[in-house]
């Protein structure tokens, strides 16, 4: 699967559904983009040239041409090159696993997709001017809910480690309570899996009004988180049975975790090496005891 078809799979579920005809056509029919102009494309399609217009905007291209030249630098490029002889993926629900090799495949090549596809959607220049902001805030509020919780009390915790003045709660009223103090030269860290999380939209909604920097480490989507953020950081990951309960969209999001911190790390070393330093020094001292 190549990186296109990797970002209409991923904000499908979001797309209207004259764009999902679009999204449905080009997963099909990959080839006709290079065949037909717009106006055939829509007719094929049963949609409209604005259609294919706004379905290529909201998967992160300017419009078809930038979405066509896309397909064409990667029609010789596939994931599966990057993990030759790996276990393949397979999209099945728990009930339909026949041996524990089978899930331990599935599992290690959802996990191994969702960082490699989240690794090439990396940019380092959002990266770059989101660890500025974080580097120079006052104060930094990390929210997530659910699965996407883990990655954010993550980062909570690294940032915790080097002694930036970070807050994380799992209580939705502490979060209120939290976000309602903050204020301009703070910055707000939003991990979401989609933008219908009506209280990560609240506390986003909030942060905004009191002029605090936004960040979101989120899906690929047209929506009011990613089109509302200061910075977004795209994390993705292959489609599993929403009945599973199973997902490798945390390993996506803790590739991103990892990154940023090191990233900051790196930064800001000269302040933050005694630090290090100290909290090495008092787990070292705990494990010898």
């Amino acid at each position: 699967m190549n990186i296109v078809s990797e970002k209409i799979k991923s904000c499908y579920a979001t797309l209207p559904q004259s764009e999902k005809l679009v999204a449905d056509y080009v997963l099909e029919n990959k080839d006709a983009l290079f065949k037909h102009p717009i106006k055939e494309l829509a007719r094929l399609s049963g949609t409209t040239q604005a259609a294919w217009t706004r379905f290529a905007q909201a998967i992160g291209y300017s419009g078809l041409k930038d979405l066509k030249n896309a397909y064409y630098s990667e029609a010789n490029t596939t994931l599966a090159q990057s993990d030759k002889g790996g276990p393949r993926v397979t999209f099945k629900d728990v009930n339909e696993y026949t041996s524990l090799q089978s899930i331990a495949d599935n599992i290690c090549a959802t996990s191994v997709q969702a960082v490699q596809t989240t690794y090439r959607l990396f940019d380092a220049g959002t990266f770059s001017d989101a660890v500025t902001h974080i580097v120079e805030a006052e104060q930094i509020q990390v929210f997530g809910i659910g699965t996407a919780g883990v990655a954010a009390y993550d980062l909570y915790c690294k940032l915790l480690r080097i002694h930036y003045n970070v807050v994380f709660n799992q209580d939705h009223h502490m979060n209120l309570m939290t976000i309602s103090q903050i204020k301009p030269g703070d910055v707000a860290i939003f991990f979401s899996d989609n933008a219908k999380n009506t209280e990560i939209m609240q506390l986003f909604s909030i942060a905004k009004e009191r002029g605090a920097v936004t960040i979101a480490v989120t899906k690929l989507g047209n929506n009011a988180l990613t089109t509302g953020c200061d910075h977004v950081l795209f994390a993705t990951s292959p489609e599993i049975d929403k009945k599973s309960g199973i997902t490798s969209s945390r390993f996506a999001q803790l590739f991103l975790v990892d990154t940023l911190y090191t990233a900051i790390a790196n930064r800001d070393y000269e302040n933050i090496q005694g630090y290090l330093r100290n909290s090495y020094d008092v787990f070292h001292d705990t494990a010898r005891e």
